[in-house]
């Protein structure tokens, strides 16, 4: 199971969600911008919409521009997104925590 990054990855929804849909398209051809994902893979995206509301989720499948998302990670809300709202990889808390506790024996 890992957790799986790329640089600038960014683009937009290509249809509206709601706050209980799992599933995302983006714009197309920009799903290749994201990271392939093999089982028990997963990436952490951002969705943003123009009032800057946010929402971070896990990405788990990626095929082409479809994502299958679990939502409201990181302490954040499942709200529904208009489209051309954004999606993106952006560095995040947990990401960054996940890390600093992968390198924990190195300070011993």
């Amino acid at each position: 199971m890992a957790l799986k990054i790329t640089n600038n990855a960014t683009t937009t929804l290509a249809a509206a969600i709601s706050s209980t849909d799992t599933a995302v398209t983006v714009a197309s051809g920009t799903g290749a911008l994201f990271p392939s994902l093999g089982v028990g893979d997963s990436f952490q995206a951002t969705l943003q919409d123009t009032n800057n509301n946010y929402e971070i989720v896990s990405v788990t499948a990626r095929t082409d521009d479809a994502m299958t998302i679990t939502r409201a990670q990181a302490g954040t809300l499942a709200i529904a997104f208009p489209v051309n709202s954004r999606f993106e990889i952006r560095v995040t808390a947990a990401n960054l925590q996940d890390h600093i506790d992968g390198l924990d024996f190195l300070l011993l």
